[in-house]
């Protein structure tokens, strides 16, 4: 592959990158390799290749400084890095690349830049960093008196003292040092490489596909959006991650919220979700706060997901960015990696949520029978949804019923409500206060895929004058649905009446069915109780 295809042989890329103000009368490439100075630098440049769509090309950068477009080089001298180290990597494919990007692209930018004395100017790299211009240095690498400002004829080369040391964005920390591999490890599964159309030349189209002279590959992932960019180098990140030995076992006993039974790729599919539920609210975009000193939200906020992944008073002491729970800090490109002293959240901060299916949901409805349904608006706090499903009953004696699927379970312990209306919602002066009494059915599947009931059998009711959170029973789910596609667990609303009843009214306002989830902290106590009453009898 030609050298005008790598970098670009059109209009386009040299008018963006031309080498206008530029004098000198000799190529960037004879000015290094004639200063005795720079030669381990020179040996680098020849050694390391360019890469185009992910692959290596046979143009070294030492071909680079010799073509016709705007460069500015800071290049290191004999002794400030480690050249036989480096050149042992170029041995390889992988290691090729690693040296082009971290250490030659870390010290060459398109476009003119004047080692000016000025300060407070970021100079974007080749590989997309941006390194601060202060003064006569480019981040700590000092320019050497007299060599820089050499003007060359196809841009500008500063002799500097020392190595532009090379600085980790979030994302690369975490998928580059073998202390976060257990993070990182996991992110690099879904790393990918896609077009930059807006940075490519497009050459013409064939067949109806464009077709580019040169193609400009950035990496992506997948997970980028849950973490959100954590590559990129002009946001500015906090993520908190511990250290592996308490990962483990923190990661262990969260994979059983989500066991997902007998499915295909059961495995795969719970420990995506184990770890992306663990992960999503420890990224933290300082540019997108609003007050820290409040509350912080992480990277998976959405509004229409408040109060989650939301956390308040984040720095007092026990809060998420508490300075009392930082080993220590990996100072990042694009922020900070935060390693943590000890796990500080339970299940319920991050992912063990209540679920809520609202009755008014037309969605939601599997079945009903023996009644009419009217879907009602109702603004006020003590309304979930802003709305509710009136059920009325086909005739004065007829117990309805009425089946609901509820999406997003896990595999764990929930307490099963039913939120119940008074009549006084739809009319202030109702003086029907007469409450309903219903019985419940759930339906879920086992470990084995096989669907199964439980039946809550005991009757119960509301108390008709209040918005009433009703509790039907507590239920163990043994299977994960979370995330799935089809919804395996549903919840049957029975009226449970006799024509005797007369204490009882059919017609239900119906808000919503609330599942909370149970801690094992709470499961411990009821456990602890249940024991107790049984010693007393």
């Amino acid at each position: 592959m030609s050298l005008s295809v790598i970098i670009g042989c059109s209009d386009t890329w040299n008018d963006h990158f031309d080498v206008a103000g530029t004098n000198g009368s000799e190529s960037l490439l004879r000015m290094v390799e004639t200063n005795p100075q720079l030669s381990d630098f020179h040996s680098v440049l020849k050694a390391t290749h360019v890469y185009n769509n992910n692959h290596r090309t046979g143009v070294t950068f030492a071909d680079l400084l010799d073509a016709d477009q705007a460069l500015t080089v800071w290049a290191p001298i004999n002794g400030a890095f480690p050249v036989d180290s480096l050149l042992r990597l170029c041995q390889t494919e992988k290691g090729d690349s690693v040296v082009g990007h971290r250490f030659v692209m870390n010290h060459i930018a398109h476009h003119l830049y004047n080692m000016n004395g000025l300060a407070g100017e970021h100079v974007k790299m080749l590989n997309d960093k941006l390194l601060l211009l202060n003064g006569k240095s480019l981040a700590q690498a000092q320019v050497e008196e007299g060599q820089y400002n050499l003007p060359a004829t196809n841009g500008l080369l500063h002799v500097v003292g020392d190595e532009a040391q090379y600085t980790y964005n979030v994302y690369e920390g975490l998928t580059s040092l073998d202390e976060f591999s257990h993070v990182g490890g996991f992110l690099s599964r879904f790393e990918h490489q896609e077009l930059d159309e807006e940075h490519s030349i497009q050459s013409g189209i064939v067949d109806g596909k464009k077709i580019y002279s040169d193609s400009v590959m950035v990496k992506e992932n997948a997970l980028f959006r849950v973490f959100d960019q954590i590559i990129s180098e002009d946001s500015t990140f906090v993520m908190l991650v511990p250290d592996r030995a308490t990962w483990n076992p923190v990661y262990q006993s969260t994979q059983r919220f989500f066991d997902y039974g007998s499915i295909e790729k059961a495995d795969s599919i719970s420990e995506y979700w184990t770890y992306v539920s663990l992960l999503r609210d420890l990224v933290f975009n300082k540019n997108m706060q609003r007050s820290e000193v409040d509350s912080v939200f992480s990277t998976s906020y959405t509004p229409a997901e408040w109060p989650y992944h939301v956390f308040y008073k984040p720095y007092a002491a026990g809060g998420v960015l508490d300075i009392a729970n930082v080993k220590d800090t990996l100072e990042c490109s694009n922020g900070a990696i935060y390693r943590m002293k000890h796990w500080q959240f339970s299940p319920e901060d991050l992912f063990f949520h209540p679920i809520v299916t609202q009755g008014e949901r037309e969605a939601s409805i599997i079945d009903y029978k023996d009644c009419t349904l009217n879907y009602r608006s109702a603004i006020a706090d003590s309304i979930s949804g802003n709305g509710y499903v009136d059920i009325v009953p086909r005739n004065s004696n007829s117990n309805w019923s009425i089946t609901y699927e509820i999406r997003n379970t896990l595999s764990g312990t929930y307490d099963i409500y039913a939120v119940i209306l008074p009549k006084t919602v739809a009319d202030v002066n109702s003086r029907n206060d007469k409450p309903n009494k219903f019985v419940a059915t759930l339906s879920y599947v086992d470990e084995k895929g096989k669907k199964q009931t439980e039946s809550f059998g005991t009757p119960v009711s509301n108390d008709g004058v209040t918005v009433d959170t009703v509790l039907i029973g507590r239920f163990t789910f043994p299977v994960c649905n979370y995330g799935q596609q089809d919804a395996t667990v549903s919840l049957q609303l029975k009226c449970n009446m006799r024509s005797s009843d007369t204490a009882y009214h059919r017609e239900m306002f119906l808000d919503c069915i609330y599942l909370k989830p149970v801690s094992d902290e709470d499961e411990a106590l009821a456990e602890e109780a249940k024991t107790r009453k049984e010693v007393q009898k």
